[in-house]
């Protein structure tokens, strides 16, 4: 008799391996860091950078000199879009440029942990289990409030970044207009309402499962 397949393959390997390869990376990244010059996730990065996709130019600087203004200690370079730079930033602009990148990392280490671990139980206890439409239910609101989260954190940091790196008497931006001004993640929120659907489903299928069971 041929042996049965993996029904859960090759989204399982497929899984695992890239989250160990982050996870490896990571630890790995911070252990050297101290002896190497490299940064992780914007940590000990000696410049800070933002650029300005709300806005859009053309290469010709002097035209410009007057409309995207450097703040004192920053730079800007004008391609399609402003970009400020600064070689001395504050403790603050430095915490802001980590949690840019920080915080998405987060998101996405943290939905291929869960991934991993819906595959494992589920591998383990069976599709239709109470406990495996649990972990499918975490996943969807992971993916729901998490990239909703990691839109918003992106968009604050930049919006706040730009703030403390220019000054643009035409176009003020106050730090806080990332909370309005942010990219809707549509494809990962309608991905965690569709998982939260499933998980419901295979909920019922579940009690219904357990109900047979015990009739007979």
């Amino acid at each position: 008799m041929a042996k049965l397949r993996n029904p859960l393959e090759p989204i399982s390997t497929a899984a695992t391996n890239i989250l160990v390869v982050m996870v490896t990376s990571i630890v790995l990244a911070l252990l050297a860091a101290p002896f190497l010059n490299i940064t992780v996730l914007g940590i000990g990065e000696d410049s800070v950078c933002v650029t300005d996709t709300s806005t859009s130019t053309s290469v010709d600087e002097g035209q410009h000199t007057d409309t995207y203004r450097p703040a004192p200690g920053a730079t800007v370079a004008l391609d399609a879009q402003p970009r400020y730079c600064t070689d001395d930033p504050s403790a603050l602009q430095s915490v802001l440029n980590t949690a840019g990148y920080a915080v998405p990392f987060g998101f996405t280490l943290g939905a291929l942990f869960l991934v991993v671990r819906l595959i494992r139980g589920a591998e383990r206890d069976g599709l239709y289990t109470t406990r495996t439409a649990g972990q499918l239910r975490v996943l969807g609101w992971w993916l729901l409030a998490g990239s909703v989260l990691a839109a918003l954190t992106t968009s604050v940091t930049e919006t706040a970044l730009i703030a403390s790196l220019s000054r643009n008497p035409d176009d003020e931006v106050p730090a806080f207009a990332g909370l309005w001004m942010w990219d809707v993640p549509f494809m990962a929120i309608l991905t965690g309402l569709g998982i939260l659907s499933f998980a419901r489903i295979m909920r019922i299928g579940s009690d219904m499962r357990e109900d047979l069971a015990g009739t007979v």
